[in-house]
């Protein structure tokens, strides 16, 4: 009773009552690359799609600086990470105690390296010089290399210092005792402005350079070879893995990456687009074998790759941003991406044994990556957008293994989320339960996964989501006629045959319903363009209209004279987008076409919507223009011959004349434009010969019907005597 109250109030008063579409669409294209649009926290995501438990990884020490700009780790397990902005040095020790190791005159710590005796260099920029720290607070300047940048720094099997360069790009090697060989000169000048990155390889040196994207390998007798040119501007980082193969990271702005590329990538190994603040940045990352092999083993798409980590297994570890997300690639060239950090850029990586440690800007943080399973981990979606309002329906997942995994919901009506969304909802039961949510346009989903115990009360985090399906009933939207245009007069539009008129369509819907389904009757068949027939009397029109429900639609046509108050019905129910009017049917004069989409074909009567537009004014004028002649002379050879053609409906398009039968001959009104629906023609006739001519004359209007008059005049004979 009070339900029939409400739409008895609703009725009376005007109230708006939300119209619901009733069919069910659904989310269920949560492949890799839709996936990775969410965020990672200590979950990871497989190559097959499937997400599941991270490796454990856990904030180990805040420096409260904004970069972590370079990282070292000594024998004993004490790491060092030199930031930018204040040029501060910190050790962190293996239970995650850090306290502040060296402060620099130089704002930026961009280099450091660890000796066989477990002493700490720091390179600092902009004024180029290179500290030997001894313990906490206990150091000394070690050289000044009088540049502004010491990018990178790797020791040999000597305990010589190798310092990369920026400015001059230029490679130094400094002795144990801090002096720069070669009587201060460059060990090796590389002809770029920078050098990025630097190791050692069976005791060459590889060095990786800035803008040119170079990666050259340099004996110890300072002779060098590129081993592969890039087409982007920066070797990032190098890396040695086993059987001497070098992995090194290019990077540029996107921009910037359109040279060739040198060597081919592996299949599989492009990483999925994430749009966001890295979207101008461009990576690649490649394997260079002992004998020069050169393979591109993952293009990055929009992401920054900072840093590479060779692992025990042989695997590769990446730090990117600006989602700040670590990605694993196997040895047969997969990609896993292994969880995201809260700050945008992991810079820089630390393998250790079974364990790795990060370092991240924006803020500058350590973390560390362990081999176990994390005690819990959380995925969240991208915002999923209905469109329009909707009511959600069901959440179906399909989760397999011994790690739990709790899914649940929030929605709001703000593109991004905030406090005016839901709260997050309490866990779905089971898969193909109700969500818990209000009406809205927005949706995300959280699966929030949870080791299990083994008999050896070990962490087991074997198990993954391998789907998510979720269902809503979207508002019903009015459908909206967008474009209505008028064929050429006498062009008739006719639907190609039934045999080979239209294209048949496969696979679904964009909302995922079958094509058998009710609301799709007419979708599986995709008529052709029409046929344009040259017919008299013919005025054709044609148009355009949009669903946002994507629902089918049936037009009805109408039209009505320009002092007319009423419209009149042509059609009604059609589901082609043109129609043709036939003109000889209707008095001349101007009139306009209506046409009024339904989306009545995937709705019932009682919520179905329409939409509908107006067209220009446009002219039928099926009686011809009058053509008559108001005076004519003969002047010399000439003949001069007025006439005034006139129409009664539109304007006089065009006139021409013709003397006896020959071609005809274009003339402009005396006003100089034909635009008016009476115009005054002059004809003056090229020299005629003496005797009779016949001057035929012909007017059209803008609809292509022509009236036409005629003229005899005679030339008199010129007596020469």
């Amino acid at each position: 009773m009070r339900k029939k109250i409400i739409a008895v109030l609703a009725v009376l008063f005007g109230l708006s009552v939300a119209v619901r579409a009733v069919t069910p669409r659904f989310f269920e294209d949560f492949s890799r690359d839709k996936l990775l649009a969410g965020s990672l926290d200590r979950v990871s995501l497989a190559p097959d799609g499937s997400l599941s438990l991270a490796p454990a990884y856990d904030a180990l020490f805040e420096t409260g600086e904004a970069y972590i700009f370079s990282m070292a780790r000594d024998s004993r397990g004490n790491i060092y990470v030199g930031t930018g902005g204040n040029g501060k040095v910190f050790r962190i020790d293996a239970e995650g105690r850090g306290a502040l190791w060296f402060q620099a005159r130089e704002p930026n710590v961009f280099a450091l390296a660890v000796d066989a005796s477990d002493v700490v260099y720091a390179g600092t920029s902009p004024d180029g010089r290179i500290y030997k720290i001894t313990g906490e607070d206990e150091y000394e300047e070690f050289c000044n290399l009088q540049v502004k940048y010491v990018w990178a720094m790797v020791f040999d099997a000597d305990g010589n210092l190798y310092a990369g360069t920026g400015g001059e790009g230029v490679i130094h090697k400094i002795d144990k005792n801090g002096k720069i060989e070669n009587s201060g000169a460059a060990f090796y000048a590389t002809g770029d402005a920078h050098v990025r990155s630097l190791i050692m390889r069976d005791g060459n040196l590889l060095a990786g350079t800035s803008p040119g994207g170079k990666i050259v390998e340099i004996t110890p007798e300072g002779k060098g070879f590129t081993l592969a040119g890039t087409p982007l501007e920066e070797i990032n980082a190098l890396a040695l893995g086993s059987g001497g193969t070098v992995y090194a990271a290019a990077s540029a702005a996107a921009s910037s990456a359109q040279r060739g590329i040198s060597g081919t990538a592996a299949a599989g190994a492009t990483i999925e687009t994430v749009s966001g603040e890295g979207a101008s940045m461009k990576s690649l990352v490649y394997a260079i074998g002992g004998g020069g092999d050169t393979e591109i083993i993952l293009d990055s798409g929009n992401q920054a790759v900072y840093d590479i980590a060779v692992m025990a297994d042989g695997g590769l570890l990446l730090a990117t941003g600006p989602k700040g997300r670590l990605l694993g690639i196997d040895s047969s060239g997969n990609v896993s991406y292994l969880t995201d950090s809260p700050e945008e850029d992991v810079t820089r990586l630390v393998a250790a044994g079974g364990e790795v440690y990060t370092a991240t800007s924006n803020q500058g943080k350590v973390y560390r990556l362990r081999a176990s399973p994390a005690a819990s981990g959380t995925y969240v979606s991208d915002v999923l957008d209905a469109g329009t309002v909707a009511s959600w329906g069901r959440i179906f997942w399909r989760h397999s293994g011994n790690a739990a995994v709790e899914i649940s919901t929030r929605a709001g009506n703000t593109e991004t989320p905030d406090k005016s969304w839901s709260g997050w909802s309490a866990a779905v039961s089971a898969p193909g339960d109700a969500i818990i949510g209000p009406r809205a346009r927005y949706l995300q989903w959280r699966a929030v996964f949870k080791a299990g115990i083994n008999a050896d009360a070990a962490r087991d985090a074997a198990g993954s989501l391998n789907q998510v399906r979720i269902s809503y009933l979207a508002q019903n939207l009015r459908p909206r006629v967008t474009e209505i245009k008028a064929s050429p007069p006498g062009v008739e539009l006719q639907p190609q045959s039934s045999s080979a008129g239209f294209m048949g369509i496969t696979g679904g819907t964009p909302g995922g319903r079958p094509l058998l389904a009710p609301r799709e009757r007419g979708r599986e068949l995709m008529p052709l363009d029409p046929k344009q027939v040259l017919t008299q009397g013919a005025q054709s029109f044609t148009w355009k209209a949009v669903d946002e429900n994507d629902d089918a639609l049936e037009y009805s046509i109408y039209f009505k004279g320009e002092d007319e108050s009423g419209w009149k019905p042509l059609a009604e129910k059609i589901t082609d987008t043109f129609y043709t009017v036939n003109t000889a049917a209707l008095p001349d004069g101007v009139y306009r076409l209506k046409v009024v989409a339904s989306d009545e074909p995937s709705n019932p009567p009682e919520t179905a919507l329409s939409g509908e537009k107006i067209s220009e004014p446009f002219v039928i004028a099926v009686a011809p223009p009058e053509v008559v002649i108001t005076g004519n002379d003969i002047e010399g050879k000439k003949a001069v011959v007025r006439f005034q053609a006139s129409v009664r409906t539109g304007n006089i398009a065009s006139a021409e004349f013709s003397v006896d039968g020959g071609k005809w001959r274009l003339i402009f009104p005396v006003d100089g434009i034909a635009d008016s629906a009476v115009e005054e023609y002059l004809i003056v006739t090229p020299e005629l010969s003496p005797g009779e001519h016949l001057i035929a004359i012909r007017a059209g209007d803008r609809n292509g019907t022509t009236g036409t008059a005629g003229i005899r005049v005679r030339v008199p004979q010129v007596n020469t005597d």
